[in-house]
């Protein structure tokens, strides 16, 4: 066995995983808004929302932020990290997006040194720590996969892999929904994720940014429902 292609397989698969300590699993992304409205009331409607959402809002916004990343820790740019930072931070519209995608970030970071020990990108590390950029998930993700030596296209689709995991692990605790029914959104979702992939890998810089404002006010909207169980 090639163990190094082993170890870029492994650290994937935890990273990725629901369990990794990002907090990931206590956001809905503005879902919990459409579910309340009663929009999303089952699986069908959930599939369909979860389709929109890596077309529209994932596959143009995140994913091609972590693809973008990744290549520019690849080059050691750490200034274009910065500048990606910026920029996912710039394409979040609702300030519960923003934090979201903040805070799990800074969780990522520190777990990636807790458990992994990288120490890598170390100019973009201290333009977080002080405050120049804010430490979004996605360019963490991109420029740890790129210390890793885990490709771009493994990391990307890892990344929409994993976002799409939680989002519908999210939902079906709110809609509610059996966990063979969310697991099957997710299996019918592998084209999907994978079309995703060369999509947000195809995208050039200036493109980068999410096209589904139906989401982005969900997302506003989110912080002032009358009762809810996720932080965005």
């Amino acid at each position: 066995m090639d163990t190094d292609a082993a170890g870029r397989f492994l650290y994937l698969l935890q990273v990725a995983n629901a369990s990794f300590p990002t907090g990931a699993f206590n956001h809905s992304c503005g879902f919990e808004t459409w579910i309340d409205r009663g929009e999303i009331t089952g699986a069908a409607d959930l599939e369909a929302t979860c389709h929109d959402w890596l077309d529209y809002a994932l596959a143009p916004g995140d994913a091609a932020i972590v693809a973008q990343a990744r290549r520019a820790a690849d080059a050691g740019e750490d200034e274009d990290l910065v500048a990606l930072d910026q920029l996912a931070a710039a394409i979040k519209l609702s300030r519960e997006a923003r934090e979201a995608s903040d805070k799990t970030g800074q969780a990522l970071l520190n777990a990636l040194r807790d458990i992994f020990d990288l120490a890598g990108f170390a100019t973009y590390r201290r333009a977080v720590a002080e405050g120049r950029c804010e430490g979004h998930y996605p360019v963490i993700f991109g420029a740890a996969a790129a210390e890793l030596g885990v490709a771009e296209e493994q990391a990307v689709l890892a990344y929409l892999q994993s976002s799409l995991a939680n989002i519908v692990a999210v939902a079906a605790r709110l809609i509610p929904l059996g966990q063979v029914e969310a697991q099957r959104i997710v299996r019918r979702s592998w084209p999907r994720l994978i079309a995703a992939t060369e999509r947000a890998r195809g995208m050039d810089r200036e493109a980068i940014g999410t096209t589904m404002a139906d989401l982005d006010l969900a997302s506003m909207q989110h912080e002032r429902l009358h009762t809810r169980l996720c932080m965005s």
